[in-house]
């Protein structure tokens, strides 16, 4: 699990390198405005129920991202 909820601290791991960021447990939303802000990133579960996070030195940047080949869809 990549998010954790304890009585002193909120605790997010980044999935891809293990980066941990700690936060006092005031606000969710305010630690994960902060997280956005620092680059990190939110995917929702596919068919799981755990979150992925990506801390912003993991995450691709646009400029890759527009490098990426294109994909050619049907015949």
């Amino acid at each position: 699990m990549s998010f954790e909820e304890h009585d002193d601290c909120f605790l997010w791991r980044c999935d891809k390198c293990g980066h941990e960021a700690l936060f006092p447990p005031k606000d969710f939303w305010d630690c994960v405005a902060e997280l956005k802000a620092r680059r990190w990133g939110f995917t929702p579960p596919h068919g799981g129920d755990d979150w992925e996070h990506t801390c912003g030195r993991c995450r691709k940047s646009l400029a890759e991202v527009l490098k990426m080949p294109l994909k050619q869809v049907g015949p």
